[in-house]
């Protein structure tokens, strides 16, 4: 729990003066977590959790001046830098993940079904009584899970075709959970005719997650095989979740664990006391300009993605040549997080580089957005996506507001008439009006139940400077809370300089 002290007491770090309960607080924390991201190449994971890590160890370093927390940051800088490749071998580093594209099986946590046949899965070699759905399941996947039973005589296995909309000639990710019991080993085979293209395979009497990279054909008639590696040996095997997707750069991504590392170049360009730290800068710089901003405009296997709206506006759509998200797409654009995440990113560079061209897509994205917040009793309401009604919620609206900040604090298209309209968002549409038991609203008109994701507040609580209650209703929350998450860590972070 947290032990947060109002005291007038203050812990001097570095020469400047900081109040020790939320530096506690956030120091406790960070112990526990700050490394739990750093070994996961996965850029949803890097994008989600590890960015907020990153960009903890700023806050925490402009509050305390110990620079410390910025040989942190460069560590974890560094891992993540090498994290990335060019797995799909256009000449970009990146990260990806498998996480968010089109899943290529139908029913692949079994959960619909006739009886004891999954739904769109066939059985080979049996009529049920060796190959059914089962309730035995791996915490948190699901109700049901398939037991494919040996009879020591003959074949036993489960199948599907994959989807055949997958996208041939890239990297997907085969994945699942499975177990056994007896002799046996479990198998999640992907084959293309008799070719074997990779597999699973389970060993253990306990339920274990794994996952395997494999390289798809294009144009040919894949097919998801669940079986035994024997059938001359006693036992079964389980399976659970299986799931085959590609693996695929996310604009989004790039931007959110960019931006740390962006803000982290700026902040020694403009601090001629860190300039120890300027070698490290300018190969930060470096990889993001040459590698992560071109790639959403050059790259030939994603295509370009930029599209200019009129005269003044613009926005990134998805891929033109890759289905990331959908093979049923409701449209070609974004949400407004994925694009402002991006937008920031060319910002805080181009206060660096003062490339004419950044500046022009980042207020492009700016205008384009801004003109689509609405007003409502001096606040801001917005979508989560020009293509749908659906309002955007308290916890990707981290990401907007950090854009927006980012453009106001440069003198570019937001005011600070804007920002006291998005205070108000917070106060007069999603905050329940308690000062002793604050609680937010899912979205920002007011609707539906955040639930705990309503301690996502980082950068709501950068509104502080339009409105002091801000940081006094997130700290009234954090008062007494058990954090244990990134999200956690960066809204503590922000409390220790709001402090």
């Amino acid at each position: 729990m947290l032990t947060h002290l109002v005291t007038a007491v203050a812990l001097a770090l570095g020469g400047v003066q900081a109040a020790p309960g939320w530096l506690d607080d956030y120091q406790a924390l960070e112990a526990q977590i700050g490394e739990r991201h750093l070994a996961d190449k996965s850029s949803a994971n890097l994008a989600w959790g590890e960015s907020y890590v990153m960009r903890s160890y700023l806050d925490v370093y402009r509050k305390t001046g110990d620079t410390a927390w910025l040989d942190k940051l460069t560590a974890h800088a560094d891992t993540v830098i090498a994290h990335a490749d060019d797995i799909d071998g256009d000449g970009f580093l990146g990260w990806s993940t498998a996480r968010y594209s089109p899943v290529e099986l139908l029913n692949p946590s079994f959960e619909s079904g006739t009886g004891s046949l999954p739904a769109d899965w066939t059985r080979f070699q049996d009529s049920g009584t060796h190959i059914y759905r089962t309730t035995d399941v791996p915490a948190g996947t699901g109700t049901r899970s398939v037991r494919v039973v040996s009879d020591l005589t003959r074949w036993k296995k489960l199948r599907q075709p994959v989807n055949s909309a997958y996208e041939g000639g890239t990297r997907h990710v085969l994945r699942g959970w499975g177990k056994r019991t007896g002799s046996v080993t479990g198998r999640v085979v992907l084959r293309d005719g008799s070719t074997t293209l990779c597999m699973l395979e389970y060993t253990t009497s306990t339920w274990t997650y794994k996952e395997t990279t494999c390289l798809l054909p294009a144009g040919r008639s894949l097919e998801v095989w669940l079986e035994h590696n024997t059938y001359t040996v006693s036992g079964s095997a389980y399976f659970d979740d299986v799931k085959l997707s590609g693996l695929f750069p996310y604009i989004v991504h790039d931007a959110m664990i960019g931006i740390p590392i962006a803000e982290f170049i700026r902040l020694v360009a403009q601090t001629p006391d860190l300039s120890a730290y300027t070698a490290k800068a300018t190969s930060y710089r470096a990889f993001l300009e040459q590698e992560i901003v071109p790639r959403w405009e050059s790259s030939p296997y994603i295509g370009n993605t930029w599209r200019p709206i009129g005269t003044t506006e613009g926005t990134y759509v998805q891929s033109p040549n890759l289905d990331t998200f959908s093979h049923t797409r409701p449209s070609s654009e974004q949400p407004y997080n994925m694009v402002l995440g991006f937008a920031n990113l060319l910002m805080v560079l181009h206060s660096v580089n003062g490339d004419p061209a950044y500046l022009d897509r980042a207020l492009r994205i700016a205008r384009w957005a801004r003109n689509d917040l609405v007003g409502s009793g001096g606040a801001y309401i917005w979508n989560y996506a020009t293509y749908t009604t659906t309002k955007e919620d308290l916890s990707h609206a981290n990401v907007d507001l950090s854009a927006f900040l980012e453009f106001y604090r440069q003198g570019q298209v937001f005011t600070a008439a804007d920002m006291i309209a998005l205070k108000n968002t917070l106060k007069s549409k999603m905050w329940n009006g308690s000062t002793t038991a604050p609680a937010f609203s899912l979205r920002v008109d007011g609707s539906g139940s955040a639930g705990v994701t309503d301690y996502f507040l980082h950068s709501w609580l950068e509104l502080t400077e339009w409105d002091p209650q801000v940081g006094a209703l997130v700290a009234t929350k954090y008062t007494g809370f058990a954090p244990n998450n990134s999200a956690h860590l960066i809204t503590l972070a922000r409390l220790v300089r709001w402090e």
